[in-house]
């Protein structure tokens, strides 16, 4: 039977958590805006090592710890993916592993940012952007996919050069797929390839004309019936 202390700090504890939670999914938010956005280009330009991705997702990760709740059973996919990039920083990079990684932690980070949006009782601005953070994470998981046809079937994408594709311009390839935006400068040409496409941008305009409206009509009437 737990003292009076540990019940104080657990009450304590429990009550931070709930003040942080919600706000943890707006930085959440800014810090994959970095990923995708400035880290990538970087990265792909090679102003940035594997290292300081590697930080910058471990960074993401134990944000999005403190935007589940307490008890949340998705806390422990977190820390499973934590472990391994701390591995990793410390025995050094390794592209291939890195990606896996990589893909893995994206894909923990959404299952609990998906957990926190989508059964809340209450639709405030943090979950609406926690849903674009979903939506972002989409984008990283299909990299990891693309990656995977690229390396099993080399020549799976084509950018008009001879030059094999880098996982930037897959960045760039998977969101201009997500949003249906399509510039035809890299095109998948291996069938699994085109098959992963598809499916990426049929996922991406069913996300936004289903889950992320009904979050924003939920935010809205809210609004309507405040007093």
């Amino acid at each position: 039977m737990s003292n009076p202390t540990q019940t104080e700090l657990s009450g304590k504890l429990e009550r931070w958590q709930n003040q942080v939670r919600e706000p943890a999914l707006s930085v959440l938010l800014v810090g994959q805006v970095v990923v995708l956005f400035v880290a990538g280009p970087l990265l792909s330009a090679h102003v940035l090592n594997f290292a300081a991705m590697d930080s910058l997702q471990l960074l993401l990760l134990l944000i999005s710890f403190f935007a589940l709740p307490l008890r949340s059973r998705a806390r422990a996919l977190i820390l499973v993916c934590l472990l391994p990039i701390m591995w990793m920083l410390y025995a050094g990079p390794d592209p291939r592993l890195g990606i896996l990684l990589h893909t893995g932690a994206t894909l923990g980070i959404t299952v609990a940012v998906a957990q926190v949006v989508f059964r809340a009782r209450r639709i405030s601005r943090h979950q609406l952007l926690g849903a674009v953070v979903v939506y972002l994470n989409l984008a990283l998981l299909f990299v990891g996919a693309y990656d995977a046809v690229n390396w099993a079937f080399p020549g799976a994408f084509s950018n008009g050069t001879k030059l094999p594709l880098q996982s930037g311009e897959l960045v760039y390839f998977s969101l201009t797929t997500l949003t249906s935006t399509g510039y035809g400068d890299i095109l998948p040409v291996h069938p699994a390839a085109r098959s992963l496409a598809n499916l990426e941008a049929v996922i991406g305009q069913l996300f936004l004309a289903i889950l992320l409206a009904r979050l924003v009509s939920q935010h809205s009437a809210k609004e309507n019936h405040r007093p």
